[in-house]
Order: C-alpha cells, then sequence, then structure tokens
C-alpha cells in the first residue's frame, strides 16, 4: 500500500522543549499571598450543561474500530500525520484502495479525515503504528472520531460561547504561568493536582473547583492524545479572547504537565500580584518574570472582562459595563468614569463607578507618571492596545519555557 504522509515538524529538541527544566520549586515558605488576589467570576448564572464535544460525549461514542486487509497492487488509499510528539495519528484524508473499500462495506464505522489512529495490531506509539502500517498484512485499527486541532478549537469556541466562560479561562491560563518569579514556577497545569501546592493557593479559588471542570469533557477527549493540560489551558485562553471581540492570539505548544505536586510552586508569596497594593508592588512582582511597566499595563486590560466577588476576594463588581466583551474599554473607563473610593464589608479598599468597580492596582495605572501614558495610549487606540496585549501576554504563557513548536 501506499506509505503515510508525514508532515515538516521541528526536530526533537530533547531537554529544551517545553517547561522541562523549569517545574521543580525550591520555595517551600507558607503561603504569604493568602487570599489576596481577586476571585474572577465563574460564568454567569445558568442552567445549561457543557455543551459537549464533537465526535460524541462518551470513549464509547467517539471510538471505533476498523480492518484492513492489504491486497497486493492495490494502495491502502489513506494518509495520516505523523509528529512524534503525539501519541496518535491524524488521518489527513481517505482516497480510493482499501480504505474507501472498507467505508462502502461498514458505513457504521467509517474511516474520515479528522479522525485519528491510536492503535495498531496492538501497538500504540506513533512510531509503531506507523511501521505497522507499513510492514502488516493486517491493520486492525482502533480510532478516534474528530481528534484535530480544528476539532479542538470547535469544541473550545463552543463551550466558551455558550457558558460564557471565557474571563475564567484566561485567569486559569494567567495563573498556570504566572507562578514564574524569575527562576521557577511554569505553566505546567499543576493546579489540576489536589492535596496541596498551587491546587490550595488562595489566588487560585475557583479555578481548580470550577475552571478545570469546565474543561473536564474537552480535556478527557484531547489529554493527551493530542494536548497536554498545560497547552489546553494556554489555548483556551486565547480562544476566550478571540471569542469576546479580543485579538487573535497565536498559541506554541509543547508544555509538559507537572506528575506531582513537588513540580508545581509551593508558594504564592512574591508570584501573583495583590489586589489591594501599590505601583511597586506591582513591579515588584512583574519585573522579575521579564515584564515592563508597558507590558503591566497591556496586561492589565484584559480586567475588561470578568468580575469580583465579595465571598471570594472581599471584592465585588465587574470592571466594565460588559464583562464578556474584550475591547479597551478598561482604559476608557479608567480615565472617564469618576472613581469614588468605597469600603466594602470586609474593610478592603476598592473604588466604584455605577455598577462598575476597580482594585488599588487598577487605579494606580493612571496614578502612576509611568503607567499613565501607556493607559491614555490605550484608551484612544485599541489597536494600540491588542498589539501590545498580544505581546505581553504571548510573553506571559511562556514564561519559564524552553523552545515551544509552532503546531500541535
Amino acid at each position: 500500500g501506499s506509505e503515510p504522509w508525514c508532515c515538516c515538524r521541528l526536530p526533537n529538541l530533547g531537554a529544551t522543549m517545553g517547561n522541562a527544566q523549569c517545574c521543580t520549586s525550591a520555595d517551600t515558605g507558607e503561603d504569604a499571598a493568602g487570599e489576596a488576589m481577586p476571585k474572577v467570576e465563574t460564568w454567569p448564572p445558568s442552567e445549561v450543561g457543557p455543551p459537549g464535544v464533537t465526535g460524541g460525549n462518551t470513549p464509547a461514542e467517539r471510538m471505533y474500530k476498523a480492518s484492513l486487509v492489504k491486497v497486493e497492487g492495490q494502495p491502502l488509499g489513506m494518509d495520516v500525520d505523523f509528529m512524534a510528539e503525539r501519541s496518535v495519528l491524524p488521518i489527513l484524508f481517505v482516497s480510493g484502495g482499501i480504505a474507501d473499500a472498507w467505508n462502502k462495506e461498514h458505513p457504521e464505522a467509517k474511516i474520515s479525515a479528522g479522525d485519528a489512529i491510536v492503535e495498531v495490531n496492538g501497538v500504540r506509539s506513533v512510531e509503531g503504528m506507523l511501521q505497522k502500517c507499513k510492514v502488516d498484512p493486517v491493520l486492525s485499527l482502533t480510532l478516534i472520531k474528530c481528534l484535530t486541532y480544528g476539532h479542538l478549537v470547535q469544541d473550545l469556541e463552543k463551550l466558551i460561547s455558550i457558558k460564557g466562560c471565557g474571563p475564567i479561562m484566561i485567569r486559569l491560563a494567567w495563573h498556570d504561568a504566572g507562578v514564574f518569579n524569575g527562576v521557577d514556577g511554569c505553566p505546567n497545569a499543576a493546579m489540576r493536582l489536589a492535596g496541596g501546592g498551587e491546587y490550595s493557593f488562595g489566588a487560585n479559588a475557583g479555578l481548580p473547583q470550577v475552571a478545570i471542570p469546565l474543561l473536564k469533557q474537552i480535556s478527557e477527549k484531547y489529554v493527551p492524545r493530542l494536548i497536554s493540560h498545560a497547552d489546553l489551558w494556554a489555548l483556551a485562553a486565547n480562544v476566550a479572547i478571540k471569542v469576546m471581540g479580543g485579538p487573535s492570539i497565536v498559541t506554541h505548544f509543547g508544555r509538559l504537565d507537572a506528575q506531582g505536586l513537588s513540580e508545581g510552586a509551593q508558594s504564592a508569596a512574591g508570584r501573583l500580584p495583590d489586589a489591594d497594593k501599590d505601583a511597586q508592588h506591582l513591579r515588584d512582582i512583574f519585573y522579575p518574570k521579564g515584564f515592563t511597566d508597558k507590558d503591566i499595563v497591556a496586561l492589565s486590560g484584559a480586567h475588561s472582562v470578568g468580575a469580583c466577588h465579595a465571598d471570594r476576594s472581599g471584592f465585588e463588581g465587574p470592571w466594565t459595563d460588559d464583562k464578556l466583551k474584550f475591547d479597551n474599554s478598561y482604559f476608557r473607563d479608567l480615565l472617564k468614569k469618576t472613581w469614588t473610593k468605597a469600603t466594602a464589608k470586609n474593610g478592603k479598599i476598592q473604588y466604584v463607578s455605577g455598577k462598575t468597580m476597580m482594585l488599588p492596582t487598577d487605579m494606580v495605572l493612571i496614578e502612576d507618571a509611568k503607567f499613565k501614558p501607556y493607559a491614555e495610549k490605550y484608551a484612544a487606540d485599541q489597536n494600540a492596545f491588542f498589539e501590545d496585549y498580544k505581546e505581553a501576554w504571548v510573553k506571559m504563557q511562556e514564561l519559564g519555557c524552553g523552545r515551544l513548536r509552532d503546531i500541535l
């Protein structure tokens, strides 16, 4: 039969790939950050359940088998996409040959472009499956429906649109990557591991309980066959930004998932910002990560979406009038609205204007002489904000990572 087609790809970079070198934290102190960070809301109240995923909502619905018997002189008629970093062989297309004959005889188990082979004659490694496809006379295939990058993006778009959970997807990716302190900590999805560490950070309240379960159906389908949890969280945030009207952001892949608590940060101290502090505090947090004043202000613009809750952080309310629209309204509101200092029930200070609010770390963007010009620039020019945000956000998502790849 015809030999499977292989895509061009980056070479295997070994230890330099992904985040393998940054995932053991030397920080063993107590979580001094405690409950400092604002906890962004989950999603608007809704009785609508998760929307499901392409190809079927259970493994039994998504998985099927096919048996191809090679015939001398006839092509296999099925081309696959090989990449060593994957654990599946995605099917690029079926065209004539033995595979097409199977499809005509077995419409209930039709081999289709966009499906992926996960096992060939008992072998599950991609190199081994590829070799089996080349040399074995009979191929007993196990396949999964709709297992491509395009299907993954489609499933994320559907989840975010139906559940309105874009803001918490951004927060999940930001807190996964933002624990990097210039020395250790990295985007490795350690937050999903219960029992301590990042899972228990006060700053992460609601993320393990809400954001990660929202992704459950998607992660069960795609992780680890196509993508890691850490890469999925980064991609989900970027899809959310686009769905909510923000810029298109390129996602790079190759982050490695933490396999134990020791691979995550043990304390939030000095890693994530405290919402009731000053401009110097923001610099103390962000400068060691490699960010500039411009980056700090641009990243703050993500507060155009989401809201805070008093029962989680002590702060209450949305930053903008439309908490599911990613635009430059955060900066316009900062500069144009009249903000009145108010004391929350627990004694924390925030600033209010009608139904919207700002945190002390928001107000410093127009009070600090070096921050303010960037806030004014972004309020006047949304495109400028989007461009600077993209640059800073990609840097954030790749903190502590080695070389990542451009394709999944």
